[in-house]
């Protein structure tokens, strides 16, 4: 019964095409198999279930017959693959024996059929617990009696066929049988080669090839059977894959690496191998690149792989050289010289010895030839480098010969590309040098022994007899492209000096002076001494200071320290100098601040804020001096305006640096600055000598020659690096209070508070301190010092900006910077206890704004704290009444401040607008009612205009701070509620319409969406993503039908739409494309070549860039636009209102020019050629005279257009 059973199974398996019942039918035989009492009466009657497919006429050419009979003979392999899952012990020894008896005589029977199921049965059997090695001999012998029917078989027969043979060699059991039973002889492996000597299919190539590894690895042949090996293997060298129609998923590269593993097996090929690759790759031109870099590949693994490299190697260096030096002598392909490259290095790394010194020898003879010689200095450098960065042994022998040679060579050499090259070579001895002994951690004791601490070579002597004077010889000649390259190679050398570690004292303290010098002293680069303050900086001159400056960032990536060195030698400079230039300070400070930047992650990966604070700290003590007049030829506004930019610069650098550094590492609980904590780091900066000086308060002021710049620094690091690592807090934390105690002593040292009697009573107000009275004794004109004042304020009040925004919401609520925005930190008690004044609501109110002509311009200073707070920070009281004093000042006449003034108050009256939280009710009713007060401003403004009481240039600006107060609101609008926006309504309605001023007005309308640095994301500013299209909604489509028909007040409406478009995004006004580029083609005609045009233009682009389908039925309008554009933007006109210079006025025709030469470009990319050929000609005489026009910019833009019309015809 259980015969027939099988028989089932059996014949369910052949005719069943699904490989899921495949699976289940073995299952169940292989179940039946294990429930069985007797395993080898089971086995037999599994076995005799496919007799009716086995004993069948052997008629060749029945393929049904061949079919069955490999179904159901891969039904038996099946079932012993499951069987094997199941209880890999299951079948005894006698039972395998018998099963590989019978899979094996159907490799000599002429079965087709039984080739691949006899392969995947006898691997399930190999994997058995009670397979016996003996048993493998007899399954080979098997196998290679299928002679020549083997290259007959399908490519997956063949594969089951070498994964059979390649599991027997891996099995270290039948291995050893193997060995044992044919000794050095393997004519096991003989028979195999005769069997497989013409597989062509790449996947079971890559199984014969790791055959024939395993084998070389596992056994031990005959010189003979290992002759034979090689031949097998090295046939298929140099290997290639030609493209298949299905491909198997081995690549080229594939083939490659595992015929070359077979070279690289066992040394015992290296009489074999390495003749065989040196004659292949001395065939000459017969050589692809692609061949060579594999035959070079395939030497170098054999270098790196062979053991006893004395009997496998030795003998054959001389040879390695003397060919592969000249593949990298006459090498023109890079990708073989570094192959070649890699074999030299490999060779003398398995070197040792007498054999090393040896070959080292022969090859220096060569190299010291070659290297006096600028043909071939650059190969021989490359080999010179190759060898020595081998080993320690080979780096002493070579550079102790080479560096001298090369320092007479360059004695000698009259060849600037000879000498980069010569240089370059000791800059990688010098890498070289420091790898060997911290990346190959060479033991000291060993590095002094065979001279790696050689200072006699890499110390004092490099410097000062290589280095120094090519520095010396370049410092005062012309700087040229050679000289430069030169130069630079010079400063990679000594950053590469510097980083050395030596036997004796540091001798970098040198390298570091020198390069101080000529970096802080020269700030435009070696040639510094030759510019005068009007000359140009050559580009040249500039690139050698920027390798400089990074020559010096890698230092003290290595050397934290040498930052100090370097901000000694910059006091130094100032105080004995006496650089008149501020544009030099600025270069040299910047350049300190980047390599402060890596100065800040120490080598052991931990964050320190102390060259940071110290150079920040240096910076301010000299604004301080030139504000104290303790160094007259520096205290001038333009100095005071150059530190001040170069502290803020320097800050936001750090302070961003330290961010992202702290991101990056990993996360600490820390809270945030507090204002104990604040007043105690402030304490500690103050015992560290870092000054808070305020001329009001009768502090000491740091003169220049106070004390040494040298004991000053040291003194200062000294005793800040105390309290920088105890104190818990991030670097970043602390830099940002010391950025917050600079902008605190720099608003006490601008301002001053006073008091005025009024109405019986004292009143305080803050008002600007003399800090310029110098500047008089200088000639210049009090016209020209308020103006230069102004911008030292402005400046200020930007830096202030930086360091409030980069604290939190709670840490400015914590340090009560709400107050300081209108007290300008003159309110903090200059104690240690940091107390608050009490001051009357009337100064909180907004100090800017009073009586007093002084306090007016402290409206920078202002702004920049209110553009730094979060939102809610500033006490609604104090918010309210200071947009209320704004306000009224701003609308008041005549004007009380100016231009400059008038600006910070803009900005300031923006962010006040755009920060008061109106969701509380109480501020949203003061909004509305400021509004209200607004709106009869507004109109009371435009009736005193029309009774002659007020000037066009009055008008206009009272009605941009107007615009700037709604642009505030825009950016965080109400869209509920019509009382919100009643203001907006009001102006959109009336302005543009109103006689004579209408148009003047109009064209300020795009202060309403602009971009304004008080509403940016960074001053966390509150912008709502769908502002731009509710006030396109709201400010321009109701209002684009009254741009038609053609009138004053239409032109005046188009003027101020295309004002706010401008600003806007494509996809905020899309819906309206048709109608608005109709106006925007008949308003090119109309408008004024200035911001009125260039508004246009630019929407035009824009349409023109995203839909050029909207303006394709109006091409001939466009083009006679813009050549009207051209035309009257080419004529001289003044300003009929005086609002602009004629170099103001030309400058802006000259944008309007070159945008619609722009457009006319655009056109031919835009639309098809037939639709523009017929206004070729109309635009040949306008794009031929913009060509000549004398702005630079406009000509090439000309150019490009005239070239792109031409293509058309």
């Amino acid at each position: 019964m259980a015969n027939v059973r099988s028989e089932d199974l059996a014949l369910q398996y052949v005719l069943t095409d699904e490989s899921a019942q495949e699976q289940a039918i073995s299952e169940k035989a292989a179940i039946s198999i294990e429930q069985s009492t007797n395993s080898r009466l089971a086995v037999g009657k599994l076995v005799a279930s496919i007799n009716r497919w086995i004993h069948t006429d052997n008629d060749a050419s029945d393929d049904d017959n061949f079919i069955e009979r490999a179904k159901a003979l891969d039904f038996l392999a099946s079932t012993l693959g499951v069987l094997k899952q199941r209880n890999p012990s299951y079948l005894n020894a006698d039972l395998i024996q018998l099963l590989v008896n019978f899979f094996g005589s159907l490799f000599s029977s002429d079965h087709r059929g039984g080739v691949t199921a006899s392969a995947k049965a006898l691997r399930h059997l190999v994997s058995m617990k009670s397979f016996q090695p003996n048993v493998g001999d007899r399954i080979i012998t098997n196998i290679c009696k299928l002679g020549d029917d083997f290259k007959l078989q399908t490519p997956s027969t063949r594969l089951e066929l070498y994964e059979l043979v390649l599991g027997l060699i891996q099995d270290p059991a039948v291995a050893s049988h193997l060995e044992d039973r044919h000794g050095n002889t393997c004519s096991f492996m003989i028979d195999l080669i005769d069997l497989c000597k013409n597989e062509r299919d790449p996947q079971n190539l890559m199984k014969w090839f790791e055959t024939l590894k395993t084998f070389l690895q596992s056994f031990s042949p005959s010189e003979d059977v290992t002759s034979e090996v090689f031949k097998a293997f090295s046939a298929y060298f140099p290997i290639s894959l030609r493209a298949s129609a299905s491909p198997s998923g081995v690549t080229a590269d594939d083939l490659k690496r595992a015929v070359r593993s077979c070279f690289a097996a066992h040394y015992r090929l290296a009489t074999h191998s390495i003749p065989y690759l040196i004659a292949k790759l001395d065939q000459g031109h017969a050589v692809t690149v692609a061949v060579k870099v594999d035959i070079l590949q395939t030497l170098d693994a054999c270098v790196s792989q062979y053991e006893k490299p004395q009997e496998s190697l030795a003998p054959f260096a001389d040879q390695i050289w003397s060919l592969l030096k000249y593949e990298v002598r006459n090498g023109e392909a890079a990708d073989t010289v570094e192959a070649t490259l890699k074999v030299i290095g490999s060779l003398t790394t398995r070197l040792d010895g007498d054999e090393l010194r040896s070959f080292l020898a022969n090859a220096w003879r060569d190299l010291s030839e070659d290297l006096p010689s600028p043909g071939y200095t650059v190969p021989a450098g490359q080999l010179l480098v190759a060898i020595s960065g081998a080993s320690a042994q080979s780096f002493v022998f070579i550079t102790s010969r080479a560096v001298p040679n090369i320092r007479t060579t360059l004695e000698h050499t009259q060849s600037g590309s000879h000498k980069q090259e010569l240089v370059a070579i000791l800059n990688s001895f010098l890498r070289i040098r420091q790898d060997l002994i911290y990346n190959l951690k060479v033991d000291t004791s060993v590095d002094n022994e065979i001279g790696l601490l050689n200072d006699e070579l890499f110390g004092d002597s490099l410097f000062d007899q290589v280095y120094l004077p090519f520095l010396d010889a370049n410092q005062h000649g012309p700087i040229t492209d050679e000289t430069l390259v030169i130069l630079k190679k010079v400063l990679e050398g000594l950053v590469a000096s510097m980083i050395q570690q030596t036997s004796g004292p540091d001798v970098s303290d040198r390298f570091v002076t020198w390069l101080a010098v000529k970096t802080i002293d020269n700030p435009f680069g070696f040639q510094g001494e030759r510019h005068d303050e009007t000359s140009s900086i050559g580009d040249k001159s500039e690139d050698l200071r920027d390798a400089a400056v990074e020559a010096l960032r890698s230092v003290v990536l290595i050397h934290p320290e040498v930052f100090k060195h370097l901000l000694r030698r910059y006091l130094c400079v100032i105080r004995e100098e006496k650089q008149k230039s501020p544009r030099k300070h600025e270069l040299v400070a910047a350049s300190l601040c980047d390599i402060c930047c890596s100065s800040l992650r120490l080598p052991s990966g931990q964050l320190s804020a102390l060259n940071s604070i110290l150079y920040i700290s240096a910076l301010l003590n000299v604004l301080l001096c030139v504000l104290a007049e303790s160094a007259p030829e520096y205290a001038t506004p333009s100095f005071a305006w150059t530190y001040i930019h170069i502290i803020r610069l320097s800050i936001s650098k750090f302070l961003s640096f330290l961010s992202k550094q702290t991101l990056e590492s990993p996360p600490t609980k820390l809270e945030g600055i507090s204002k104990e904590w604040y007043v105690q780091f402030v304490n500690s900066l103050e015992n560290a000598r870092v000054l808070r000086i305020g001329l009001n308060l009768g502090g000491q002021q740091l003169d220049l020659s106070y004390e040494s710049p040298e004991t000053q620094m040291v003194l200062m690091g000294q005793a800040l690096k105390g309290p920088l690592e105890t104190n818990e807090s991030s670097p970043h934390q602390q830099m940002l209070a010391h950025a917050l105690s600079v902008v605190q002593q720099l608003y006490r040292r601008f301002t001053t508070l006073k008091y005025q009697a009024h109405g019986g009573n004292s009143r305080s107000h803050v008002g600007l301190t003399n800090v310029y009275t110098v500047v008089a004794a200088h000639g210049a004109s009090n016209e020209f010092r308020v103006s230069q004042q102004e911008l030292c304020l402005h400046e200020l009040g930007l830096l202030a900006a930086s360091v409030v925004s980069a604290l939190s919401a709670n840490e400015q609520k914590a340090l009560e910077l709400g107050k300081e925005a209108f007290a300008l930190f003159q309110n903090t008690n200059p104690g240690n206890d940091g107390a608050q004044r009490d001051l009357p609501l009337e100064f909180d109110g907004l100090s800017l704004v009073g009586e007093f002509v002084n306090d007016d311009r402290t409206a920078p200073l202002s702004m920049g704290v209110l553009q730094g707070l979060y939102p809610g920070v500033v006490s609604s009281v104090h918010h309210v009444e200071a947009l209320k004093n704004l306000c009224a000042f701003l609308t008041s006449a005549p004007l009380p401040c100016s231009d400059a003034t008038r600006a910070s108050l803009d900005a300031a009256l923006t962010t006040l607008s755009n920060k008061l939280q109106v969701q509380y009710s109480e501020n949203d009713k003061e909004m509305i009612q400021i509004q209200e007060d607004l709106m009869n401003t507004t109109t009371k403004i435009w009736d005193d205009f029309s009774e002659g009481k007020l000037n066009v240039p009055t008008t206009v600006r009272i009605f941009r701070s107007i615009l700037h107060f709604l642009a505030g609101d825009v950016a965080r609008f109400q869209s509920t509620g019509v009382t919100h926006n009643l203001l907006l309504k009001l102006i959109c309605d009336e302005a543009p319409s109103k006689p004579v001023i209408g148009r003047q007005l109009a064209r300020q309308f795009g202060v309403l969406v602009s971009p304004k640095e008080c509403l940016e994301k960074e001053s966390h500013a509150i912008v709502k993503k769908l502002s731009g299209g509710w006030l396109y909604s709201n400010a321009v489509r109701p209002y684009l039908k009254e741009c038609f028909p053609s009138s004053d007040v239409a032109t005046h409406r188009a003027v101020a739409v295309f004002a706010v478009l401008k600003h806007l995004k494509y996809e905020q006004y899309a819906s309206d494309i048709e109608e608005i580029g109709r106006i925007g083609i008949c308003s090119l005609s109309t408008f004024e070549p200035d911001a009125e045009t260039d508004s246009c233009l630019h929407v035009l682009l824009q349409i023109l860039d995203k839909n050029p389908e909207a303006l394709k039925d109006h091409i001939s309008g466009l083009i006679s636009g813009a050549i009207a554009v051209l035309r009257e933007a080419a004529k001289a006109k003044a300003d009929p209102e005086g609002f602009e210079s004629s170099e103001v006025r030309q400058e802006k025709r000259a944008v309007c020019r070159k945008l619609a030469l722009e457009l006319l470009r655009q056109l031919p990319k835009s639309y098809e050629a037939q639709l523009l050929r017929q206004y070729c000609f109309q635009l040949r005489r306008p794009l031929s005279a913009a060509c000549g026009d004398l702005v630079r910019d406009i000509r090439r833009t000309a150019l490009m257009a005239r070239m792109a019309w031409d293509a058309l015809s």
